[in-house]
């Protein structure tokens, strides 16, 4: 018999306890995350993935923030998206030994690792995401507040000291480290269990239905019976520019009527190298044929105008976003055989992949597809089906998510 006044306390308590546990399954409370990232890059793949990431999580169960540096140019995009954000002026790690440079990125390490650590602790982060290796600011401060750090990787570093300093960094703090590759996920190796490769994805709707291209045709000169030969990607040595005006007159030889447009600004760091690829051009007698047109935010209608596009890294990309958007836009690619895109282009069906550095090679796989325009065309159209298939930003969120998920819950979040 149940005792008066006594049961009938504890069975509403039970009652409400369980429909409070029953609304808690259905909706679990909100994973804090604070992203960090340091760049002030207006273009570059990093700060546009983490972007899309970000923007696409769901908010019924992520509650995300952001640490960036005052100059991102994404900070007033991520406040109109209603994601608060803080600000904190990171100076990135040198690997060069400049001793004026070494010495203000030592001498702001700790004050900013001190005051990103006081933002985490202030805004109750369950869990924060470092983006790109060499971030060592966002992950010291994570380790300091004592919260599960997600550590981001978008580099093949090369072996340099700071690198791998850096990677040792990652495989002792990180819960969880992502690679955006297979590739990258190579250098992870040490972090044993706690790796993850979680492929780059991009929003395959930018790319469904292009523009007409023959205003932008226009404003870069170029004639209505120009091929034109895209490449897109920041003007630095290791993405290969050189390399594909070497191969310019080849394909020229070919096809007289190609022109080059290389989309992208100089790297900061390496401000001599546009000029250097202008003066060769004009040694080679190819200047008249060549597009510098600086950073450019119309990727779909650069596409619509292009036959071909031309990834031609000197060393070995650490996934290639702009072979996944060229694939989603329907066009085929050639790219340099080392990195991310072996494991994006399956060669010669969805696009050509070539040997690091060899001009010949890359003017020969351009000058073959612009030479059989149907057979090109049918190329981009396996490409699109490809990216569709393995490389959308939903994938990309949806195993991100997964992760979050994971480490909070290892936390007992």
């Amino acid at each position: 018999m149940k005792k008066p006044g006594i049961s009938s306390t504890a069975s509403i308590a039970t009652r409400r306890g369980s429909s409070r546990s029953q609304r808690s399954v259905s909706k679990p409370p909100q994973i804090r995350i604070l992203f960090c990232h340091y760049t002030a890059d207006p273009g570059g793949g990093s700060d546009r993935s983490l972007f899309d990431l970000v923007t696409r999580l769901s908010r019924d169960r992520f509650a995300p923030s952001m640490l960036l540096h005052p100059d991102d140019p994404l900070v007033p995009r991520y406040r109109l998206a209603d994601i608060p954000v803080h600000t904190e002026p990171f100076v990135p790690p040198r690997r060069a030994a400049d001793a004026a440079k070494l010495f203000r990125f030592a001498s702001s390490l700790i004050p900013s690792v001190w005051r990103a650590r006081r933002i985490i602790v202030r805004t109750g982060t369950d869990v924060v995401h470092v983006n790109t290796l060499y971030n060592i600011q966002g992950g010291l401060a994570a380790v300091l507040a004592g919260k599960p750090l997600v550590w981001h990787v978008r580099e093949i570093e090369s072996g340099s000291r700071v690198g791998r300093i850096f990677l040792a960094c990652v495989a002792r703090w990180a819960a969880r480290a992502v690679a955006i590759s297979y590739a990258v996920g190579e250098t992870l190796a040490a972090c044993g269990p706690r790796r993850r490769v979680v492929l780059n994805g991009i929003d395959p709707d930018r790319f469904a239905q292009l523009p007409d291209p023959s205003s932008i045709r226009r404003e870069l000169g170029l004639e209505k019976s120009n091929r034109v030969v895209l490449c897109v990607g920041r003007i630095e040595p290791w993405k290969g520019q050189h390399v594909l005006i070497e191969a310019i007159p080849a394909v020229l030889r070919a096809c007289p009527g190609a022109k080059f447009v290389f989309v992208g600004n100089p790297a900061v760091n390496k401000p001599d190298y546009l000029p250097r690829l202008e003066a060769r051009c004009v040694e080679l007698g190819i200047a008249g044929r060549v597009v510098f047109a600086g950073v450019r935010n119309d990727l779909p209608a650069l596409l619509a105008l292009a036959e071909v596009v031309a990834v031609p890294t000197a060393t070995a990309e650490p996934f290639g976003r702009v072979i996944v958007e060229a694939m989603l836009a329907g066009r085929p690619v050639v790219a340099t055989a080392a990195g991310g895109p072996l494991e994006i282009i399956e060669n010669e069906e969805t696009g050509r992949l070539v040997p690091p550095s060899d001009a010949n090679a890359l003017a020969a796989a351009i000058g073959k597809l612009l030479a059989d325009p149907e057979a090109a065309a049918a190329m981009g159209q396996r490409a699109r089906a490809r990216a569709l298939d393995g490389f959308t930003i939903d994938r990309t969120v949806r195993e991100m998510a997964a992760i979050f998920e994971e480490v909070a819950a290892s936390r007992g979040i």
